[in-house]
């Protein structure tokens, strides 16, 4: 593995951490006021933290450029175009998660 790529991974992880942390907080900050949560409240958390986790196009950018230059250029063109774009800048960032992932996987 290059050390570029290993940096990324690096990077990748820090912010899914981030994320995670500022989830952690955000609901210890709701207990500590005692309000009770409504469902609605529940269903807008959930939906907030999945928002969260959501991959930004730079991260996917970075992840796809690594796999890249490890030789996987055809794979990671052809996850692109599974989710319905001609390259990255178009995909429609509800797909960034999968595609993540999919990349990911990629050995």
């Amino acid at each position: 593995m290059s050390k570029t790529k290993l940096a990324l991974d690096v990077v990748a992880d820090l912010r899914s951490l981030a994320n995670s942390i500022e989830t952690f907080v955000l609901g210890q900050q709701t207990e500590i006021k005692n309000e009770p949560a409504s469902k609605e409240k529940k269903a807008k958390k959930v939906d907030t933290s999945v928002e969260e986790n959501q991959p930004t196009l730079e991260e996917l950018r970075a992840v796809m450029a690594a796999k890249n230059r490890d030789g996987h250029r055809e794979a990671v063109k052809a996850i692109i175009q599974k989710y319905g774009a001609e390259n990255l800048s178009s995909m429609d960032p509800k797909y960034y998660a999968q595609a993540m992932k999919e990349v990911g996987e990629l050995k």
